[in-house]
């Protein structure tokens, strides 16, 4: 086919504009800017041993924990959850006294020794007890997931022990930007499992999140930390095979104060149920 005049002319147009085109586009792709340098500060060096030994002088360091504020308890499952105001004394050894309150009504409260608790929901005139590493699993409401408050994990949240490898277990270090990470780990001829893992902030080397595993080395507790001027300022404990999560965000926490015994005695009201967690 012959084209006439005016079409051929129009057809070299045509083709004419996609070349400005595509040469306009190829040069605007390869003139694009690069991105910005960022620096980057110096990495803080650190051993394996110098980790280790910030975060068994974190845990030594803290005796007793006195703090108030708010927390967070929720069911991931179900939906359900509820914000309580907190007041609540630990010491080392798996004590601890908690009241959780809604508008000044005493909503839970829980008491440890050490080698048992006492799980109190006034709203059910019910006290459940048991094992100091159990839990009150039907001490919630309709909507309030309060068996999210294990006493054994708040206590180890706000007191966690010293990194201390027993026979057969080993101590392995990572880092990044960010963090230097230690995890505690069992190993028999080379193969193991992971028993607990912290996380040391890389600048301070505050613990920033405590990790345990069960015997199966699936994740038990999932806690992470949150500083503020040199202080926890919130504390978040996950229970991810269940669920359930409690989250501490505190107005005042205070270290190493005196801790009356009294307030780890369990109190029975007259006329509650009690209710014996096997």
């Amino acid at each position: 086919m012959v084209l006439t005049l005016p079409k051929a002319a129009a057809s070299i147009a045509f083709r004419a504009a996609w070349l400005v085109l595509g040469l306009g586009g190829a040069a605007c792709t390869g003139s694009r800017p690069a991105p910005p340098a960022v620096p980057l500060k110096p990495l803080r060096p650190a051993t394996l041993d110098q980790v280790v030994a910030a975060y068994d002088a974190y845990c030594k360091g803290t005796t007793t924990v006195s703090a108030s504020g708010d927390v967070d308890v929720r069911d991931r499952r179900t939906g359900k959850g509820r914000t309580l105001g907190v007041r609540l004394v630990a010491t080392r050894g798996g004590k601890l006294y908690l009241k959780g309150s809604v508008a000044v009504i005493t909503a839970i409260e829980v008491v440890s020794d050490g080698e048992r608790f006492w799980f109190q929901v006034p709203s059910r005139k019910t006290v459940w007890t048991g094992p100091a590493t159990a839990e009150a699993r039907e001490a919630g409401s309709e909507d309030a997931p309060y068996e999210a408050l294990r006493p054994s994990d708040v206590t180890s949240a706000l007191l966690p022990e010293p990194l201390a490898p027993a026979a057969g277990e080993t101590l392995l270090l990572e880092g990044d930007r960010e963090a230097f990470t230690v995890t505690l780990a069992a190993s028999v001829e080379g193969r193991g499992l992971a028993r607990r893992r912290v996380a040391l902030d890389r600048e301070t080397l505050h613990p920033v999140r405590l990790r345990q595993y069960d015997a199966h080395g699936d994740i038990d507790t999932d806690v992470s930390l949150t500083w503020t001027a040199g202080q926890t300022s919130a504390v978040e404990i996950r229970r991810p095979v269940q669920g359930y999560e409690a989250a501490f965000r505190f107005d005042k926490l205070e270290r190493n104060v005196p801790a009356p015994e009294r307030a780890f005695v369990p109190r029975t009201p007259p006329g509650y149920s009690v209710v014996e967690v096997r």
